[in-house]
């Protein structure tokens, strides 16, 4: 970001899993270009979860969000969830672009799965920082202002 920028400007919403009740089977958010972005934020938002763990993890992945393979280091995984513990809490990974050199590849996606069937709410907002020009949340349908 630049001095005198408005963070709007310096940082979009780039993809989101809407609020979603996560079970044993993951679920994902959309796809990020790292290719077009210096760097990405993600932040699950657990809700109130049942008595079990909570992983949430970077994939990189081809561009529809195929061939995924766990990001290595950018994970939070068997969280142990219990009212006391984890309930209503955030969990953060920040990705650079530099982190994607290994796999070759330059995209990426976020998923959250629980340990059990039970499960509970929990959704997904990824912030990028452009590589160039301002942000803009204009090519994410999900913003509405």
């Amino acid at each position: 970001m630049f001095p005198n920028q408005k963070l709007c400007e310096g940082v979009a919403v780039l993809a989101a899993l809407s609020p979603v009740t996560v079970v044993n089977t993951e679920v994902f958010s959309g796809v990020v270009d790292l290719g077009a972005n210096q760097q990405v934020r993600a932040v699950a938002m657990i809700g109130n979860v049942a008595a079990e763990t909570v992983d949430f993890k970077c994939y990189t992945c081809d561009s529809d969000g195929t061939n995924a393979a766990a990001l290595t280091g950018k994970a939070a995984t068997q969280l142990a969830a219990h009212a006391t513990n984890n309930d209503s809490k955030q969990l953060v990974i920040n990705v650079r672009d530099s982190d994607m050199v290994a796999s070759g590849k330059q995209y990426v996606k976020f998923g959250v799965v629980t340990g059990g069937a039970t499960g509970g709410p929990a959704a997904i907002l990824v912030l990028g920082e452009p590589r160039q020009g301002n942000a803009t949340d204009a090519d994410n349908a999900r913003v509405v202002q």
